[in-house]
C-alpha cells in the first residue's frame, strides 16, 4: 500500500463497512506507522482487496475511528485492523492468503499471536483461519464501539516454535525429583516476600501453590504460619515428598496450565514456576488466576525481567524460562482484575528474581 492507494482504499472501506466507518486519516495513520503491515490486491479493474495491521498490545484493541499515536514499543500481539475484500475478490481464496502473509510477517517479527476484532458476521471466516473467541467480560467496553455482534478473536502463532526444552520441564523435574529436592533446601531464602504476601491476603487465608515442588520451605512457611495448603505439581514424586511432609493438606499432581478447582483462594503463589511456561501459557494463566482468586487475594509470582526465552540448565539438561514484557504483565493483570502491590525487577536482596506481588481487586 502506498499514499496513492488510499483514496481507493477508503472508497472501499465505505462500501464493504458502511456501518463502521473510519476517517480517512485512521487509514493514512496506519500505513505511516507501520506500512510492512498495510497491503492491498489489484484486480483487472483496480484494488479489490486491502488489509491494515500493526503490532500492538494483547487485549487492549484500539477503539473504533480511532487514531494510535505511536505503536507500543514492547508489542505482544500482531493486530488485524482491517481486511476488507470487494466482492470480486470474496471466494478466491484471497483473504486466506493475506492471512497466511501476515502470519509469516508477525512470525518473523517475533511475536507470537494474532489478533483482531471480528464483524459483519465474519467470526466464522476467522475460525476458518485458525483464529478462537476470546470471552471475556472485561473486553465488553473495548468492543462496544464495534456494535453488538463484534467479537475478539486471536490466534496463537509461536506454539511449535518455543525453544524444545519448553516441553520436557515437568519431565525434567521428575526425573530429578530428588536432587531437586536436596538443592532447593529447606532455608527460605525469599521470606521478605512471602512475610508481604501474608500481610496483602486475607488473615489466615487458604492459599494455592502452583508447582509446589516438594513443600519445602515454601509450603512450610505458610502452613506454619497458619494458613491451609493446597499444592500443585506436575511431578508425582515432589507431590509424594509433599504428602509424607505435611499429609493434613491438600496435594494434587497435575499441570498448573490446566487447574479447575471450583473454588477460590485468598492467596495464590507461582514461585519460580510460572517462569518456566512459554509466553502462550503464561498469557492463558491470568484466567486460572482470576478464576481461583477471591476478592482481594494475593497473587504473586516470579517472571524474567524482560521478554523472550532464557535456556539454562539443571543436572545437564537444558531447563527452560520465559518471560513477557512488563508492560504486558501490567496489561494482563488489569484485565483479569489484578492491581500491582510491589514489583521488583532482579531483586538483588532475593537471588535475582524478578518478582509480582499482586492483589485482586474486591467486587
Amino acid at each position: 500500500m502506498s499514499v496513492t492507494d488510499l483514496p481507493a482504499v477508503n472508497a472501499l472501506a465505505t462500501r464493504i463497512h458502511p456501518d463502521y466507518p473510519e476517517d480517512a486519516a485512521v487509514f493514512a495513520e496506519r500505513l505511516q506507522l507501520y506500512p510492512a503491515g498495510c497491503r492491498v490486491l489489484e484486480g483487472e479493474r483496480g484494488l479489490v482487496a486491502y488489509v491494515v495491521s500493526h503490532p500492538w498490545r494483547h487485549l487492549e484493541p484500539p477503539q473504533l475511528n480511532a487514531l494510535l499515536g505511536a505503536l507500543p514499543p514492547e508489542p505482544s500481539t500482531f493486530y488485524i485492523h482491517d481486511l476488507a475484500l470487494a466482492p470480486e475478490a470474496q471466494g478466491t481464496g484471497a483473504g486466506a492468503d493475506i492471512v497466511a502473509l501476515l502470519a509469516d510477517h508477525a512470525s518473523a517479527s517475533g511475536l507470537s499471536s494474532m489478533s483482531l476484532i471480528a464483524v459483519n458476521g465474519s467470526a466464522g471466516f476467522w475460525q476458518r483461519q485458525g483464529f478462537e473467541a476470546v470471552h471475556d467480560p472485561l473486553l465488553d467496553a473495548k468492543l462496544r464501539s464495534y456494535g453488538d455482534d463484534a467479537r475478539f478473536m486471536a490466534r496463537t502463532l509461536g506454539a511449535a516454535g518455543w525453544h524444545p526444552s519448553s516441553k520436557e520441564i515437568g519431565a525434567l523435574y521428575e526425573r530429578h525429583a530428588t536432587a531437586f529436592d536436596r538443592d532447593r533446601g529447606k532455608r527460605l531464602v525469599e521470606r521478605a516476600w512471602f512475610e508481604r504476601f501474608r500481610q496483602v491476603m486475607p488473615e489466615g487465608a487458604d492459599v494455592l501453590d502452583l508447582g509446589c515442588g516438594s513443600g519445602e520451605p515454601v509450603a512450610r512457611y505458610l502452613i506454619e504460619a497458619g494458613h491451609r495448603v493446597t499444592g500443585v505439581d506436575s511431578s508425582p514424586t515432589l507431590i509424594g515428598l509433599c504428602r509424607s511432609r505435611f499429609p493434613n493438606e491438600t496435594w494434587i499432581a497435575g499441570d498448573m496450565r490446566e487447574v479447575s478447582l471450583s473454588r477460590r483462594f485468598g492467596g495464590i503463589v507461582a514461585w519460580n514456576s510460572f517462569f518456566h511456561l512459554t509466553p502462550d501459557d503464561q498469557r492463558r494463566m491470568f484466567k486460572i488466576f482470576r478464576d481461583h482468586a477471591e476478592p482481594g487475594a494475593a497473587l504473586m509470582f516470579t517472571s524474567g525481567p524482560g521478554a523472550g526465552e532464557a535456556i539454562g540448565a539443571y543436572q545437564g539438561e537444558a531447563l527452560y524460562h520465559a518471560s513477557l514484557a512488563t508492560a504486558e504483565y501490567e496489561v494482563l493483570l488489569a484485565a483479569h482484575g489484578f492491581s500491582v502491590v510491589q514489583h521488583v525487577v532482579e531483586d538483588q536482596e532475593c537471588g535475582g528474581l524478578t518478582v509480582w506481588l499482586t492483589r485482586m481487586l474486591p467486587g
